[in-house]
C-alpha cells in the first residue's frame, strides 16, 4: 500500500510540475500574444492616423487636377468660339461686300437705263418738232 501512495505522490507532484510548466508556459505565450497584437495595434493606429492626411491629400490633388481640367476645358471652349465668332464675322462681311457690289450694279444699270431713256425722250422730241426749211 506503501508502494501506491508513494507512487500516487510522485504521480501528482509530477503532474502538478508539469501544470506548473505548462501554466507558465501558457502565460509566457499570453505575454507574448498581447505584446504581438499591441504592435499590431500600435501599427493599425499609425496608419489610420496616415490615412485621414493621405486622404486629404489625395481629395486635394484630385481637385486641383479637376480644377485645371477645367480651366483647359474654357481655354478650348473660348477659342473655338472665338474662331467661330471670327469666321461668322468674315462670312458676313463677304456678304455685306457682296450686297454692296450688286447694288453698286443695280444702281449702274438704273443709271444706264435712265440715259438711255432720255436719249430715246430726245430723240422723240426732235422728231416731233416741225422741220422749218
Amino acid at each position: 500500500m506503501r508502494f501506491i501512495v508513494v507512487s500516487a505522490m510522485a504521480a501528482s507532484l509530477m503532474f502538478g510540475t508539469n501544470l506548473v510548466a505548462l501554466a507558465e508556459e501558457a502565460t509566457d505565450f499570453g505575454s507574448e500574444l498581447t505584446s504581438d497584437v499591441g504592435s499590431l495595434a500600435n501599427e493599425a493606429k499609425s496608419e489610420m492616423q496616415a490615412q485621414p492626411e493621405q486622404m486629404g491629400e489625395d481629395f486635394k490633388a484630385q481637385q486641383e487636377e479637376t480644377k485645371s481640367e477645367m480651366k483647359t476645358k474654357r481655354e478650348k471652349m473660348k477659342s473655338e468660339m472665338k474662331g467661330k465668332r471670327d469666321q461668322m464675322k468674315s462670312e458676313m462681311k463677304g456678304k455685306r461686300e457682296a450686297l454692296k457690289a450688286k447694288k453698286h450694279e443695280m444702281k449702274k444699270a438704273a443709271k444706264a437705263k435712265k440715259a438711255k431713256a432720255r436719249k430715246h425722250a430726245k430723240d422723240a422730241t426732235e422728231s416731233l418738232e416741225p422741220v422749218a426749211h
